[in-house]
């Protein structure tokens, strides 16, 4: 009896050394799991909101002259008018017309070239002057009317071929476009491709 009685006691005391090593060991070799914070991406449509608060986005604005000259020479005498229009013209682009994508915390921007949005060459602001012989009548107010389309035609056309405006505009709405979007919560890059 005094045997068994010994076993159960160093069964028992094997028992308690085990577990206490066990205990010991899980609670030695337990790693701290410390919680991953979700990324926070850039929201899409919170950047298409930024960019819609304007309709267009005015890259340049600049000042247009344009001065025709219609001559009329007769055996009886001649009639010359010059008319010189000017006013001033916009250069931008239609925030409708403008491509974002979003990647993370990045977001891209595609827009078109600037476009002239608007020109403003004011009839009654143009200045005529005239030389007519005496036995020559006044310009009709057709021929009036056709001389200042001609000079807002020619306005157009000077504008279109400033490539160094264009330049300018397109410089200036890739600002514009920053300043808007920047603001957007979680944005840390913003890219501009050309559009093609």
């Amino acid at each position: 009896m005094k045997h068994k009685v010994t076993t159960v006691a160093a069964l028992t005391l094997a028992t308690s050394i085990a577990f206490n090593v066990y205990a010991y060991k899980v609670a030695d070799h337990t790693e701290k799991v410390t919680p991953i914070e979700a990324p926070h991406y850039v929201d899409k449509q919170a950047v298409i909101n930024a960019l819609s608060t304007k309709s267009e986005i005015v890259g340049l604005t600049g000042k247009v002259a344009k001065t025709i000259e219609y001559k009329d020479a007769k055996w009886y005498g001649d009639k010359t008018y010059k008319l010189a229009a000017t006013g001033t013209f916009k250069l931008g682009v239609d925030t409708s017309d403008i491509i974002v994508t979003t990647h993370g915390n990045t977001v891209t921007v595609k827009f078109p070239q600037p476009k002239i949005i608007s020109v403003s060459l004011p009839f009654d602001k143009a200045k005529l002057s005239k030389d007519i012989g005496l036995l020559r009548k006044n310009i009709s107010e057709g021929e009036l009317q056709a001389m200042y389309g001609k000079a807002r035609t020619g306005a157009i056309d000077d504008i279109k071929r400033d490539r160094q405006a264009f330049d300018k505009a397109s410089e200036s709405v890739e600002r514009t476009i920053e300043a808007l979007i920047k603001p957007v919560e979680n944005v840390k890059n913003i890219e501009f491709v050309e559009a093609k």
